[in-house]
């Protein structure tokens, strides 16, 4: 690619380096564009007889054409991708799912001179249609070996699924009304913005036998949400200790959320089991939301996934500011 300077008279084929305006300030051209004869005419005729152009070599790829790439071979599934504008691909959401993005594979893209991928945040909600990301190229044109060997996709939107969801309210039977009036409306709520195809509410009193007998029971449905009246203190409280009787597993206690650090997971079997922190009976967003969208289009939570909640888990700032 090459910067050139020509009489305006000999720039047909070459791309516009700057937006060209005349003397009053109006564009007549805009950076990018590849030059008509029409345009030199129109551009003689507000007397401009040099121009500022780019000249591609024979090995180049046009921004476009680059852009267009980088969004396909960036992306795995679930996306569909727009044609180019500008040196830029959009690329939207083709269901309604979770989006997923593979951040070693993301900053590999970047070690490319001239390419910039930028998505939404991995884990988020997304809707059928909504734009995912946006790959721009930044010079007009990339060489043709840039694009020769690239790394692997980085991102997809994960369609959700039909998901059964029981709720166990774990307490002394006094509070179970309290509790479902506050905690359990707050939950459904939540529920109701994905494809929730049963939900059966259970109530146990608070002690690990009968907690545990009603996970077992509860097995066959695909995730189990506790919901207690004070957070899970530690490793020694019902809901752990019930989830380890009824032959399961913890994956974490504790997320470096805030509203949501009492976040408490585990399996039985293939059932998630959610220890939900007393944050819960609020709307406002906190831990639960950001993990719901993984959960209903079925992405594994790793206790590694819930740790690198912490950059941008502390919620609810850019309100307060």
């Amino acid at each position: 690619m090459q910067r050139l300077t020509v009489a305006t008279t000999h720039s047909v084929g070459l791309v516009a380096r700057h937006n060209i305006s005349n003397a009053q300030g109006q564009r007549l051209i805009s950076k990018g564009r590849v030059i008509t004869q029409s345009d030199v005419e129109m551009l003689l005729a507000q007397q401009i007889h040099f121009l500022d152009v780019v000249r591609y070599d024979a090995h180049d790829i046009d921004e476009h054409t680059a852009a267009a790439v980088v969004a396909t071979r960036c992306s795995a599934r679930g996306v569909t991708i727009r044609p180019p504008h500008h040196g830029r691909v959009d690329v939207h959401a083709t269901w309604d799912g979770a989006m997923i993005v593979d951040d070693a594979q993301l900053a590999a893209w970047h070690t490319i001179a001239g390419v910039t991928v930028a998505t939404v945040r991995s884990g988020s909600a997304v809707r059928r249609g909504q734009r995912v990301a946006t790959i721009k190229i930044l010079p007009f044109a990339l060489p043709h070996d840039a694009m020769r060997a690239t790394p692997a996709p980085a991102l997809a939107v994960q369609r959700y699924r039909d998901t059964r969801v029981a709720v166990v309210i774990v307490a002394d039977p006094a509070v179970w009304e309290r509790l479902a009036r506050t905690h359990l409306t707050a939950l459904v709520a939540r529920l109701r913005a994905f494809p929730t195809v049963a939900l059966a509410v259970h109530h146990v009193h608070a002690d690990s036998e009968a907690t545990t007998a009603c996970m077992q029971q509860l097995r066959t449905y695909d995730v189990i949400v506790t919901l207690t009246e004070t957070s899970i203190m530690d490793y020694t409280d019902v809901v752990p200790m019930a989830i380890e009787a009824a032959g399961g597993v913890i994956t974490c206690y504790g997320a470096p959320v805030e509203p949501g650090n009492l976040l408490l997971l585990g399996h039985i079997g293939d059932t998630l089991v959610i220890g939900a922190p007393g944050c819960i009976r609020s709307m406002a967003r906190n831990v639960v939301d950001l993990i719901l969208p993984r959960i209903f289009a079925r992405v594994a939570l790793t206790a590694a996934d819930v740790y690198a909640l912490a950059n941008g888990g502390l919620l609810g700032m850019e309100e307060a500011s």
